[in-house]
């Protein structure tokens, strides 16, 4: 119905938008008035209160420093408006050509790596008022497990092989002994072993290529590859490399695991030298290139997944591979780069798993079971293996869950441990029917996990991915155990992440990424082999 509008102060258009007057009429209010063409009696009348409040916004915190990577929260105060919506941008300080980060709904990002410590502006401008603006400061500064160290280097960091020929990173995650006292560096097959395809001697250098902005030249080698179980047989994804001496913490320490100092910086620890289990419920904390320090909980085990390695960072071919008795972590306690971290138990600092993979959406977590990697490992080279660590000591971090309703739901799950017995009969049921089930094409895991009806019951996890639908539906229990469906995505291993224009800015010159580093590499190694 067509409607004529009034106001008794201001105006008002004949599409009801109402702007206010300059000065506040009597009374402080105006009338608006709808009134029907077709029908002049009949009308309807709305109160508007005029006030000379002015429009204010400031932000919280009003400076902040972030370490390269991590993300800080920044909150708009406006007032003088129920609209309260602002738009944010970040910027690079006068004379300061770096990539700052990224803003969204006031979450800001920083970029990642960073050389140095960067100060950068956070502008808000109000949506009620453009006029009105505020500003803060975020200092990003660089994430220790992304810099490059002297010798000798704590574990838990940036590295690759040095035969990569990308510009990408793993992880160097922890540090393992064999029955003659020699050493070397733990990792991913993907990281350090280039998905089977490395030759022994390879270098292993640190940090790896992302962090150097695809600088060849810069690594150190620390490390020459050593061995790798089979990848598409020997049911983990793990390597080693002899150490060069000298290079490497004797020690074994491991960035973060020995807790956070009063000023942010992480204080270095080893872990527990014999390894745990992984159990449902079970609080882990790993520390790793990308993501530095962060814990999350085990959501499930005997976990059977095939993993996507993508032909990158040194792996030559595409390929997909089945995995079983993995070990399941959520959420979000890894991001790309951090492949080849030590997953230990936050009690104690056991062994837990070696990271392996992460499902695209960046969710959950697989690890191969530490106890698992160090068999392969003898199986591969007639060696014993143990961990280099010390005594048991626990680890403190903040929970890495993606909302405050997910953390809250994992303490409640803590606080709720399932028997071992159980756990052990729903093993048995999930390897009864695991290959029936993973024979589905919108299947992509199985795993066993914790009822979501009975927090103290395991149950059978089916991870579905998003956007398919099942060939036939999953039964509600099995051998009367439930089942679980859990959306999520595919897995993938999480070498990386490759630098690009937006990583590093104007940092470096990225044509420099297609270049291999061999030449580099090797007049180095000629170089530490001079050395005294």
């Amino acid at each position: 119905m067509a409607v004529s509008w009034g106001a008794t102060a201001g105006t008002i258009d004949q599409s009801g938008n109402y702007t206010a007057p300059s000065t506040v009429p009597a009374g402080g209010v105006a009338k608006v008035t709808a009134t029907s063409v077709s029908s002049p009696s009949a009308s309807a009348t709305a109160t508007v209160t005029i006030t000379t409040q002015p429009v204010t916004l400031t932000i919280t915190p009003s400076s902040a420093t972030v370490k390269a990577g991590f993300s800080q929260m920044f909150t708009a105060l406006v007032s003088g408006t129920t609209n309260a919506l602002v738009n944010w941008t970040v910027s690079d300080s006068p004379g300061d050509t770096t990539y700052p980060g990224s803003i969204t709904a006031g979450s800001y990002l920083a970029p990642a790596p960073v050389t140095g410590s960067h100060t950068y502006m956070i502008d808000a401008v109000s949506n009620a008022d453009p006029a009105k603006t505020a500003s803060a400061t975020v200092t990003v500064i660089p994430l220790e497990n992304q810099e490059q160290q002297a010798l000798p280097i704590k574990l838990g960091t940036s590295g690759v092989n040095g035969n990569a020929g990308d510009c990408c990173s793993g992880t160097l995650g922890s540090l393992l002994t064999d029955q003659n006292g020699k050493q070397y560096i733990l990792s991913n097959n993907h990281v350090l072993g280039r998905l089977s395809s490395a030759k022994v001697g390879e270098p292993i250098v640190q940090p790896g290529f992302v962090d150097t902005f695809c600088d060849f030249a810069q690594p150190n080698v620390v490390a020459h590859f050593t061995a790798a179980p089979p990848i598409d047989s020997s049911n983990v994804d793990a390597a080693i490399a002899e150490v060069v001496p000298g290079a490497v913490d004797s020690q074994g320490d491991i960035i973060g695991l020995g807790g956070i100092s009063s000023d942010g910086s992480y204080i270095a620890s080893p872990p527990a030298n014999t390894t745990v289990d992984a159990a449902i419920g079970m609080a882990v904390a790993k520390s790793g290139r990308t993501t530095g320090l962060s814990c999350g909980t085990v959501l499930a085990v005997d976990g059977s997944f095939t993993m996507d390695f993508p032909a990158d960072c040194g792996n030559p071919t595409h390929q997909q591979i089945g995995f079983s008795g993995q070990v399941i972590v959520g959420y979000g306690l890894i991001r790309p780069g951090d492949s080849g971290s030590l997953i230990v138990d936050t009690a104690t600092s056991r062994p837990v798993g070696l990271v392996a993979g992460l499902s695209t959406d960046g969710v959950y977590t697989t690890a191969n079971p530490a106890s698992e990697v160090l068999s392969a490992l003898g199986t591969a080279t007639g060696l014993k293996f143990t961990f280099v660590g010390g005594t048991e000591h626990a680890v403190s971090c903040t929970p890495a869950s993606a909302t405050q309703a997910e953390r809250a739901k994992e303490e409640s799950a803590a606080a709720n441990l399932i028997p071992s017995e159980e756990i052990a009969g729903v093993v048995a049921v999930n390897k009864r029917h695991r290959s029936e089930i993973l024979q589905d094409p919108a299947v992509v895991g199985i795993a066993v996990g914790r009822s979501d009806l009975r927090l103290h019951t395991a149950a059978i996890l089916v991870f579905v991915e998003k956007g398919k639908t099942l060939s036939s539906p999953l039964p509600a229990t099995l051998d009367g155990v439930e089942v679980r469906i859990v959306p999520t995505s595919r897995f993938q291993a999480v070498n990386g992440p490759r630098l690009g224009a937006s990583a590093c800015g104007d940092q470096r010159d990225q044509s420099r990424a297609i270049r291999r580093p061999v030449e580099h590499l090797q007049s180095q190694e000629t170089r530490n082999a001079k050395a005294p």
